[in-house]
């Protein structure tokens, strides 16, 4: 007679094995749960929470927001836009932010890190500062600073230090280029300054010469040395010829000279502008942001959540532990199936 070796595994064999199983769970689960009890409550070190959330402020220089008089900039909008989120979030995560808060925190010492004791110091830092320290953005498009620490004075100093740190680092990068746009202009505008002087000064000599105003001197004097010579007086036009053999050898130089000073005195005004501008951006710094909240000592531990551990741990456990005894009671099944097949043959 062939036999049916094939097997069902319905609900109703589930729960049976769990009973059948109820004491080994049972005292699995309960292991679990007093070990991740003790380990969650005496070994796992809360953290507390702070954390800051800000705005980007919009992307106009100094210049634009205080003394530019045009509407090129936005106005739009007291904030800043995707584009300036953007470049505070990679602010946060530059080397040299980083750097700067370990370095004022002692983080080397306060996470405990021996970098003379152990391999890869670095790397376990840098792994340490991301787990406790992270940056992100709401759905409200402001950027956030979370910082967890043991000590909840601690967290809320790291997450407002940070927040400063955005400005500080910023404004070193753009310092670089505002300072040699202005040193730029500055040059600039110390050449031209000396350019109209020397304008001026031979301006000054051909006015020492007799001519102050060629075109209204040239048609006084021509009228007078008509008369002159018609009402012969040979004396006056004599002295009135002079005059005019002045403005005709110096009249050409005048006009030139005046009217290129004219024309560089408008470029200056237009230089002067740009100076103050480029000496703005220069010399003074806005902030990069506008604060939502700042961080504060938090009285309430952030986490771990000690009952999620303990529950986790426990059905975790629960779930190992029967489908390992099922496993092996079926590996027990099929070693009892095969030696009664080998005791037929």
């Amino acid at each position: 007679m062939k036999k049916d070796s094939h097997y069902s595994f319905n609900s109703n064999d589930l729960l049976f094995r769990v009973f059948m199983y109820k004491k080994q769970l049972f005292i699995l689960s309960a292991l679990a749960f007093v070990i991740s009890a003790i380990v969650a409550f005496f070994f796992i070190t809360p953290l507390y929470k702070s954390s800051v959330i800000l705005f980007p402020a919009p992307a106009t220089s100094i210049s634009q927001s205080l003394i530019s008089t045009s509407n090129s900039y936005r106005s739009e909008s007291v904030f800043g836009e995707e584009e300036e989120l953007e470049q505070i979030l990679q602010v946060l995560q530059s080397d040299e932010l980083r750097e700067r808060i370990i370095e004022k925190h002692d983080l080397w010492n306060h996470y405990k890190i021996d970098k003379e004791k152990i391999a890869y110091p670095r790397d376990k830092m840098m792994k340490q500062f991301y787990s406790r320290i992270h940056f992100g953005r709401t759905k409200y498009m402001a950027a956030e600073i979370e910082v967890f620490d043991a000590d909840p004075a601690k967290a809320a100093a790291m997450a407002n230090d940070i927040m400063l740190l955005i400005d500080s680092v910023m404004n070193t990068m753009v310092k670089t280029r505002t300072q040699e746009a202005f040193e730029i202009v500055h040059h600039e505008y110390q050449e031209k300054v000396v350019q109209i002087q020397s304008l001026e000064d031979s301006l000054a000599l051909i006015m020492q010469k007799g001519v102050f105003d060629f075109e209204s001197q040239s048609e006084v004097l021509n009228k007078a040395y008509a008369d002159a010579l018609a009402s012969g007086n040979l004396k006056g036009s004599d002295r009135i010829k002079q005059n005019l053999d002045t403005l005709a050898k110096y009249g050409s130089a005048y006009v030139s000279i005046r009217d290129f000073l004219l024309y560089e005195k408008e470029q200056l005004s237009l230089l002067n502008a740009r100076y103050k501008e480029a000496k703005v951006n220069a010399e003074r710094e806005l902030t990069h942001y506008f604060v939502v909240n700042k961080a504060y000592e938090s009285d309430k531990k952030a986490k771990p959540k000690r009952i999620v551990i303990v529950m986790i741990s426990t059905i975790s456990t629960f779930l190992f532990g029967f489908v390992l005894l099922v496993i092996l009671d079926l590996l027990r099944e099929f070693r009892q199936k095969e030696m009664a097949l080998s005791k037929e043959n």
